[in-house]
């Protein structure tokens, strides 16, 4: 499974910075909602967010700890790792390897998944999602047309999942399925 970075199509006259374009698309200085003030500091203060994420992450049994505590939930979930990995993953290697590295190169990218390559495309998106808009996705699937995108109504960045884990991973174990067949 790959999770895709947000592509923007950036336009001639933004090419020469399309780092700040993406940028300025994806995480916009704003304080509200909390989820787009966390975009909005990861972003333009990312060696800050950096620190921030390593040492929060680093310490996720602990955080998992004090949540169960607090919570009085004595069964073990994997709601916080799963958050802290992918907190990590979104902080440390999508801000800063991909998207700040190379948002001038994702449509060509892009041109060599729809051109050169066979494997089959399935994008998941939230449409009510506060931290990446649904034009993301959309623009991924029409920059490869073989792309079947589908958008969840009343899902967000989180809820997509959250909720609907069966769901989910039927849909997943159902491309696996379709590709190994292949």
């Amino acid at each position: 499974m790959v999770v895709v970075q947000p592509y923007f199509p950036v336009p001639a006259e933004e090419a020469g910075a399309a780092t700040q374009y993406v940028m300025r698309r994806v995480a916009p200085r704003r304080v509200w909602p909390p989820i787009a003030f966390g975009a909005s500091m990861a972003c333009w203060y990312e060696h800050v967010s950096r620190t921030i994420c390593l040492t929060i992450c680093r310490h996720h049994r602990v955080w998992n700890r004090l949540f169960r505590i607090f919570t009085r939930n004595r069964m073990r979930t994997f709601l916080i790792e799963a958050f802290m990995c992918h907190t990590h993953n979104a902080a440390w290697h999508t801000l800063h390897n991909i998207m700040c590295l190379s948002a001038s190169k994702m449509g060509a990218y892009l041109d060599v998944v729809a051109g050169q390559l066979s494997c089959k495309v399935a994008l998941f998106h939230g449409r009510d999602d506060e931290l990446l808009p649904v034009e993301c996705t959309l623009a991924v699937g029409a920059r490869v047309p073989r792309a079947r995108v589908t958008v969840y109504d009343n899902k967000d960045h989180i809820t997509i999942v959250v909720g609907q884990e069966k769901l989910f991973a039927a849909e997943l174990e159902a491309i696996w399925r379709s590709a190994a067949q292949d």
